[in-house]
Formats: C-alpha cells, structure tokens, sequence
C-alpha cells in the first residue's frame, strides 16, 4: 500500500512535467526543473470519546466507509486547524455538543482506509453545552453504557479503545497547547 501516488502530472510552482525518481529511498514523483519532491502524506484525522453519566457519546455513520455502523465522534483535521480544535469541531458537527478536550487517550495509524492511508488521534472530552443533535456525516447520535455498546462498531481503532473504556483501562495524558 505505501506506493500508491496521486496522478499528479506537473510541478505545482513551475508547471513542468514531473518524472518519478529515486529520493529518500522511495521513488517519488519529482520536478526536474526546480526538484520539487511530491511526498504523499498520510491524512490526520481526530476522534473523541466524550463520557456523560458512565455512558460514552457514539455516533451512527451516515457514510461510507461503514455507512450504519457505529463510531466515537471523529473526522479529518484541516491544514489551518490544530488537532485538538478540530476534534472538538467534529465533535459539534456530527452530535451537536460544544465539548472541551481535556486529554490525549492514544495516537494511532492506519493503512486499510479506501481514502487512504493515516494518522488517527484520540481525545478525551467533557460537554460544555449545546443539545444532543445528530448533523454532518451521523444519522444518530446517542449515549450508550458499557454493557450497551452496539455490536457494530466501525474502525478497529474505535474497537480498541472502546475495549479499553469498558475495561476502565484508558491512560490519559494531558493535551498541551500550542502557543
């Protein structure tokens, strides 16, 4: 999976005709002209767990991949967003909840997406306000306890922490700000 590139065919700063060539070790997609160097860069994306009264925020996909199934309140970063403002973005698009994150619960990746391959970071929120609402890419959005998880849960990274959420096992670490 890691050769797969996009079909760009020229340079973005000087419009020549790229040529793929060995750099770092990888053959990438090269400008002879001015040597930009086209990396593929994995997407970000950003998940949260928020918890309420012991039970933990899902939302049911309205899309693929996994249309149906269920997920903690994720999406992709934007290149002007910081991770964490975007979590609590996604947060608010998909559940209609302002949340504050407060923690860091695990950093992960991923290659078996159809999108692409990526990078997926785990927050810890609180609610701060707004009403339960399902909005953007969700159809539902509800609280569920530990014993009440839907079987269908999209993402294996979405498994593993919500495995480690029933188990009481989740570490978090606090999120430091950007200045």
């Amino acid at each position: 999976m890691g050769d797969e590139r996009p079909s760009y065919r020229y340079c973005p700063y000087c419009r020549t005709e790229l040529s793929d060539r060995l750099v770092f070790g990888r053959t990438r997609r090269v400008c002879p002209s001015c040597g930009f160097v086209h990396f593929v860069d994995p997407k970000v994306g950003v998940a949260v767990l928020v918890e309420h009264a012991g039970k933990v925020l899902l939302v049911r996909r309205a899309v693929a991949p996994s249309q149906g199934a269920w997920c903690l309140p994720s999406g992709f970063v934007e290149s002007d967003e910081d991770p964490a403002e975007a979590a609590a973005r996604e947060c608010l698009e998909e559940t209609g909840l302002h949340v504050r994150i407060t923690d860091l619960l695990h950093v992960g990746s991923y290659r078996n997406d159809p999108r692409g391959a990526g990078i997926i970071i785990f927050y810890q929120a609180q609610v701060v306000g707004g009403w339960l609402t399902p909005g953007d890419d969700a159809d539902e959005a509800r609280f569920f306890a530990s014993h009440e998880l839907p079987t269908e849960i999209a993402f294996r990274s979405n498994r593993e922490i919500l495995s480690r959420w029933q188990r009481g096992q989740l570490v978090p670490c606090p999120v430091i700000r950007p200045q």
